[in-house]
């Protein structure tokens, strides 16, 4: 029998949501989110509670993202408003719970608009991302989505797509670390060990990179492929091919969102970790 995995007094003591949500589309200022969900645990009890709403987007969902997640028009039309459901969301929350995203900064960037347009503040509550959490703790594994690992930990072998199905496996995920994670002794600790973000640092506003990225703003704009050399905190650096698509500000930090062809899917980068890149001559695409 596993024995379970010996946690800080901080760690034991601390709610944890995590969350996931599911969108009109990719890009958090021109679309809206239409489902969110939620699991709220300690890792000394478990799972203590469990949120989910459907949201009316006020716009029609495009046939392509209805593939992905399967919501309808029809499913969401008789939904509340996206007002009642952040208030329900953030109450469920609660002010001192420590929250979980995957790939987080793209759900920051969704809630956080909708709490621009809705004319709230969500709080100060550290919001943990299980893709920096896995890199730190399971360096050189072959894939960092959601499915894969979950595959790989063998927490589940199929995605459903729906915001609280992937936010049960965030859970797994975080629960999944907890040999590494209940060794963190205090909130300096936490934020010293793993990348912390706030909804507050969302910046709502249009950004455009900074004059010595204007080749990677030009290939933005141009749809062009550039090649970077990638600096990961944990892992070695490596050249990827991208296809910059938007880019966004969480604080002082730049992300750009970006089709990336070595993963043959979206994926975010920091601005500060591009080494080096370069816009290729031959835009053939592998996508």
């Amino acid at each position: 029998m596993t024995e379970p995995p010996l946690l800080s007094d901080f760690i034991a003591s601390q709610v944890f949501v995590a969350f996931d949500t599911e969108t009109t589309g990719m890009w958090a200022p021109i679309n809206r989110i239409v489902e969110i969900g939620a699991v709220k645990f300690s890792l000394k009890s478990g799972v203590v509670d469990t949120f989910q709403t459907l949201v009316n987007p006020q716009r029609n969902i495009p046939d392509d993202v209805i593939e992905v997640h399967g919501i309808t028009d029809e499913m969401v039309k008789h939904s509340p408003l996206i007002k009642p459901a952040l208030e329900r969301f953030m109450s469920f929350c609660g002010p001192e719970s420590v929250l979980v995203a995957h790939n987080a900064p793209f759900d920051i960037s969704f809630v956080g608009s909708e709490l621009d347009r809705a004319g709230l503040e969500f709080g100060p509550n550290p919001i943990l991302d299980t893709v920096d959490i896995y890199h730190r703790y399971f360096p050189g594994l072959a894939s960092y989505s959601l499915l894969n690992l979950a595959r790989q930990f063998e927490l589940a072998q199929n995605q459903e797509h729906r915001a609280l199905g992937d936010a049960r496996l965030v859970y797994g995920l975080v629960v999944n670390a907890a040999p590494g994670l209940g060794e963190i002794e205090n909130a300096i600790d936490l934020k010293n060990r793993l990348t912390t973000y706030q909804m507050e640092s969302w910046q709502g506003e249009p950004v455009t990179l900074p004059d010595d990225f204007s080749d990677l703003q030009r290939a933005m704009v141009e749809s062009l492929r550039v090649e970077i050399d990638y600096n990961h905190p944990v892992r070695a650096s490596a050249t990827r091919i991208i296809r910059p698509q938007q880019v966004f500000r969480l604080g002082s930090i730049f992300y750009i969102n970006a089709y990336c062809e070595m993963a043959r899917g979206e994926r975010t980068f920091r601005l500060d970790r591009i080494l080096r890149y370069k816009i290729l001559a031959d835009q053939n695409s592998s996508r």
